[in-house]
């Protein structure tokens, strides 16, 4: 077993390796690309006497923060705050220079963005104009991800502080995870590939290397992976039957923005739809389905005599008890995302019937619902399957007529 683990992870991470290949490859292509619009741009801006503009967004350190005012410009009034910043990349490595911050995340001003202080590392933007000596200077964000790795070092820390020698598994998993997802998902659906296919093939990639690497190959591994490979599936077969009736497309203001975006690149939105139903029922299931199994396998050892019956019904005891917490999960997460979401159309004095009906919200629902009875089905799919290959046939008659030469007869 642990031979077909370490080549399953081989093949894995020598399919990685490809796929990185061609993700450099066609970024050099891209660049190469880019590169060459950049020169005819350039050489249109210099046949037609058109002031050349650069463009260059760089990181800066902020030596002087100034004090947030109110700027006017026609009828709208924003708050900004002005800054002076030393460049730390870019063709203006170690100069400082004066830029503007706006702080107005909205038009009214109710939203307002962290003043910036001392110290802060920011991304700039500087433009270049032909012919003037000063550039503008904008500020576009604070460069936050330090912090993020900060968290993520503290996530991995926590792992392997509780889970010791499995914390280390269940961090490869989750490398695991996060490469198969952008790799076989988001990469190859950007390439124009079927959203639909490859939400299955992600979620049957990371199933099964996931419990591989935590657990081995067994039976339980099996059931676990077999019963939340069910689950998912059924989660997205449900969601793209109620969504073709309920004629869901798919938009929504990322997809707007998406379609825009991409330029020429063209997406099924509605297929985009259950693919993101898949994965995001995906994590509950595989709790759920390893749940079962590693509670199942803990009987069978106990009671080796068990029947599948049995294991079957307590399974669906166990299961019972797990699901409306993990029903939970999905629900509660439909509401936390779509929560500014909900209030936005409550404030419009948009009553609840029409607000139900509404596509957006009518798909984030059916993305929580789809997701948890995606979840039930889990629980009766994997102890199904672990109670029929774990049926215990082989076992030995007692009674004194099943003797033969001094011996017990098995029962076959």
């Amino acid at each position: 077993m642990k031979s077909m683990t370490k080549r399953i992870l081989i093949i894995f991470f020598v399919l990685l390796i490809i796929l990185t290949g061609i993700v450099h490859a066609d970024e050099e292509n891209n660049e190469t690309q880019e590169t060459q619009e950049q020169a005819t741009t350039s050489a249109m801006a210099t046949e037609n006497k058109i002031p050349e503009v650069k463009t260059e967004v760089v990181k800066a350190k902020v030596v002087e923060a100034g004090k947030p005012y109110d700027k006017t410009e026609g009828d709208m009034v924003e708050k900004v705050q002005d800054v002076t910043v030393k460049v730390l990349s870019g063709n203006r490595k170690n100069e400082k220079l004066k830029a503007t911050y706006v702080l107005s995340l909205d038009i009214d001003n109710k939203i307002m963005a962290y003043e910036l202080d001392e110290g802060n590392v920011v991304n700039i933007q500087i433009t270049e104009k032909e012919g003037e000596e000063e550039p503008t200077v904008i500020v576009q964000d604070i460069v936050r991800q330090n912090y993020l790795i900060y968290l993520v070092i503290f996530f991995f820390a926590s792992i392997l502080l509780v889970g010791r020698k499995k914390g280390i598994k269940a961090i490869i998993g989750l490398l695991i995870t996060v490469f198969a997802i952008y790799f076989i998902l988001i990469f190859t659906i950007y390439k124009g590939y079927n959203a639909i296919l490859l939400s299955i093939v992600t979620s049957f990639v990371i199933i099964f290397l996931t419990f591989t690497i935590l657990d081995g190959w067994n039976k339980k591994t099996l059931s676990a992976a077999l019963g939340t490979l069910g689950g998912v599936v059924f989660a997205g077969v449900i969601a793209f039957i109620i969504g073709h009736f309920a004629k869901l497309s798919g938009a929504s203001e990322t997809s707007i923005m998406l379609s825009v975006a991409a330029g020429d690149k063209t997406f099924n939105f509605r297929d985009l739809l259950f693919a993101g139903i898949v994965i995001a029922a995906l994590g509950a299931c595989m709790d759920v389905g390893m749940s079962i199994a590693s509670s199942l396998a803990e009987l069978k050892d106990k009671k080796n005599d068990i029947t599948a019956k049995e294991l079957f019904k307590s399974g669906m005891r166990i299961g019972a008890d797990m699901i409306g917490t993990m029903t939970n999960t999905l629900i509660l997460s439909f509401i936390g995302t779509s929560l500014n979401l909900v209030l936005l159309y409550m404030a419009s004095d948009i009553s609840f019937v029409e607000m139900i009906n509404i596509e957006v919200i009518t798909q984030e629902a059916v993305s929580a619902i789809a997701g948890s009875i995606g979840i039930v089905y889990t629980v009766p799919i994997t102890a199904a399957i672990f109670a029929f290959i774990n049926r215990d046939k082989d076992k030995y008659k007692t009674k004194s007529e099943n003797i033969v030469d001094g011996k017990r007869s098995l029962k076959l």
